[in-house]
């Protein structure tokens, strides 16, 4: 797989990528902006207490096949956050996406962090990405339900330096749910 840093060239095939993979969503179109320039985009990075936000995209024949993103919360500098992370389908079922998750988990502990988190929901459609994530250590955690949604929101996390993560829900000031609002944590 070839992965290199999102850069300008790459923004507009990155977005449109974005686009599809997360219709319902529009964060994307501002945080991949923001990863290219972050002086211009300060406004977005300030609103969601963010040190930084980085893609980085798959590359296949010459075309965007994929993206990852990792957002670094100021409140939270032993952390990161996968967010934006997915494949074109013509790209799925190889072992891409397992590919491209195992190159985020090696930046993440090349950057020092200590967790890596991640939300996804327990909507079908997401219960393939859910099963490799836990392949990798991923715990997860159930939240609720948001009003008007009926699925449940599942933020997961993964020790990188041979630890159990610390739970989200019992992180101090752990702030939002990585550009969602935080419900609150379902009672086992």
């Amino acid at each position: 797989m070839n992965l290199v840093p999102l850069m300008p060239d790459t923004l507009v095939e990155t977005q449109r990528l974005a686009a599809e993979l997360f219709p319902w969503e529009h964060e994307h179109q501002a945080a991949l902006q923001a990863a290219i320039a972050p002086t211009a985009h300060a406004q977005f990075l300030r609103e969601r207490a963010l040190a930084s936000v980085n893609f980085w995209t798959s590359i296949q024949a010459g075309q965007v096949a994929g993206l990852a993103g990792l957002y670094n919360y100021t409140a939270q500098p032993e952390e990161t956050w996968l967010a934006w992370y997915g494949l074109q389908s013509t790209a799925r079922g190889r072992g891409k996406g397992a590919e491209l998750l195992d190159w985020v988990i090696a930046e993440a502990r090349a950057e020092h962090k200590q967790v890596l988190r991640l939300w996804t929901t327990d909507e079908p459609e997401y219960a393939k990405a859910i099963a490799l994530y836990r392949t990798r250590g991923f715990r997860s955690e159930l939240w609720p339900a948001l009003p008007g949604e009926n699925w449940h929101t599942l933020v997961l996390s993964l020790g990188l330096a041979g630890q159990e993560p610390l739970p989200w829900s019992k992180c101090p000031a752990h702030g939002e749910l990585c550009g969602r609002e935080a419900p609150q944590l379902v009672a086992a």
